[in-house]
């Protein structure tokens, strides 16, 4: 329509008409959807080289041409003289070691309403998006009932339902009074699912509140963060600077926020790169450096990328600019971010990635992701060959939100550090979680347990990229391994029996494929 030269006002309105009368979410949300995001759409649409079948490409497999060129890859200097690959390091017995805490996507809802409708999709053929525990008051919504089915629980409810602050603040509190950590990591997405309802004044809101929170709860403890896409208003829409009307359109707003935020834990000298890019490095400890990135740049869902999608902000090429001068220093590394470059990235930035990863091996001890709310890891090949050898991972945390149809968690690890010659690679991984229907069937606060450790359930010797990626292959031969990550994937404890074969064949697939859009890949 854009191409045919109809009005905006005519594009939104039919927009808006389609996702009332396919049910993709009641009229409510579509109204406001169509009101909230339709500025950054349209300004994309007036800008973009590329037309709408490519455009439908970059979110629906089968989707337009079998090449799109949204997925030209473009360069990023790399320098060569990789230097050479070492044996796994296997720490001395008793060395020092470091419990780190790991948070991810919290989406608290303040407008979460025990007893509305918890399961709100009633069958509806799209319901992706469909967002629940909410009083919906306009009546002409498909899904407005005479009657609840399913009441949305005062500490949450485990299905398109983000949690209440209560629920937030007592994990908050059980983590404080029982659990010994030396330092916290976040990876992102602080407001809840409902992007139609976003405004900056609310998310300012929230973010200043969490905030709050941790410095209560935590207040001398080390907290690394790295932004989330739902903290973008609208969501996902972080616009580099090269993109015309910046200083209106741009995030800086938000960047500002952060930074002034992430101050409260972090030096100053973070500031000049988290207010430009929303991505900073820092020295925690002598021998490691963190690196938190950006992924948002990334994001298939960010409209502005389409308008110029090379390296938005040089974040990558500042990346390579932080990982070769650690290696030059001798230290390592630890990288924090939001989406990994396996899950819903454009094509060209996640290939990008994947190289910087593979040529810094040595120096990259590890990543620390969230985004997806599931129990999950992804694995680097040599080469981006499936049959090469395993050269780094991702740990991907699960959510503390329940969306969707989760119990919240999360996760420690012990690290190897800190002390002169420290690896400060992952040595074991403990994750946590509360059921939540339990508390509310009980009316009682969550029990938070320790659901599992990875070396003693998985067997592993050790938690190299080798041993996990050993590990996918054991889960296709033994059953009973395989069962145990599937419960633990949503913390439901759900009947194994509920993934048939090719169910189990896709998980490990995704757990192979650290590379967007690879398809079947690097499947067994």
């Amino acid at each position: 329509m854009a191409a045919q030269n109809a009005s905006e006002d005519d594009i939104k309105q039919f927009a808006i008409n389609v996702c009332i009368v396919i049910n993709f979410q009641p009229e409510y949300a579509c109204k406001m959807l169509g009101n909230s995001l339709w500025g950054e759409a349209w300004f994309m649409l007036q800008r973009t080289t590329y037309g709408s079948e490519l455009i439908c490409g970059s979110f629906i497999n089968n989707c337009g041409p079998d090449y799109n060129p949204i997925d030209e890859p473009w360069q990023v200097e790399i320098p060569g003289n990789k230097p050479p690959v070492q044996p796994w390091p296997n720490p001395k017995p008793n060395s020092p070691t470091l419990r780190v805490l790991h948070l991810s996507d919290i989406h608290i809802d303040r407008w979460y309403t025990v007893g509305s409708e918890a399961d709100c999709s009633n069958g509806l053929p799209m319901n992706t998006y469909i967002y629940c525990c909410r009083n919906y008051t306009d009546n002409s919504d498909t899904y407005i009932r005479d009657f609840i089915k399913v009441p949305a629980g005062k500490w949450g409810s485990p299905y398109r339902c983000d949690i209440p602050f209560i629920t937030f603040d007592n994990a908050m509190k059980h983590i404080a009074n029982n659990e010994k950590f030396d330092y916290i990591l976040m990876t992102g997405d602080l407001s809840n699912h409902a992007v139609w309802d976003y405004t900056k004044e609310a998310h300012f809101d929230n973010i200043n509140n969490i905030t709050a929170v941790l410095k209560n709860y935590f207040p001398n403890t080390l907290i690394i963060q790295a932004i989330g896409n739902h903290e973008a208003v609208p969501c996902d829409s972080m616009a580099p600077h090269t993109m015309e009307q910046y200083d209106t359109r741009g995030p800086q707003a938000i960047y500002n926020l952060l930074s002034k935020s992430w101050i409260n834990w972090l030096p100053y000298s973070i500031e000049e790169n988290m207010q430009y890019r929303a991505s900073y490095s820092f020295r925690p400890f002598e021998g490691i450096k963190y690196i938190s990135i950006n992924s948002i740049y990334c994001s298939r869902d960010n409209f502005y990328l389409y308008i110029n999608l090379t390296d938005p902000d040089y974040t990558l090429q500042w990346l390579v600019q932080e990982l070769n001068d650690s290696e030059s220093r001798g230290e390592k590394v630890h990288i924090i971010g939001h989406i990994s470059s396996g899950a819903s990235c454009l094509k060209a930035w996640s290939q990008n990635y994947y190289k910087i990863v593979n040529r810094y091996e040595s120096t990259i001890a590890a990543q620390f992701f969230g985004h997806t709310h599931q129990d999950e890891f992804e694995i680097y090949y040599e080469n981006m060959d499936p049959n090469g050898r395993p050269t780094s991972m991702v740990y991907m945390t699960p959510s503390l939100t329940t969306s969707s149809y989760n119990f919240p968690a999360y996760r420690i690890y012990t690290i190897d550090g800190n002390y002169s010659g420290s690896s400060w690679t992952v040595l074991d991984i403990e994750n946590y979680y509360a059921n939540i229907t339990e508390a509310n069937l009980n009316d009682q606060e969550p029990i938070w347990r320790l659901e599992y450790t990875a070396k003693s359930t998985y067997k592993m010797p050790d938690l190299s990229p080798t041993s996990w990626d050993n590990l996918t292959k054991n889960f296709l031969q033994e059953n009973e391994l395989f069962e145990s990550f599937y419960k633990f994937y949503d913390r439901q404890q759900k009947d194994p029996s509920s993934c048939d074969a090719t169910c189990k064949m896709s998980l490990v697939c995704a757990l192979r494929t650290a590379e967007s859009k690879a398809g079947k890949k690097y499947c067994l």
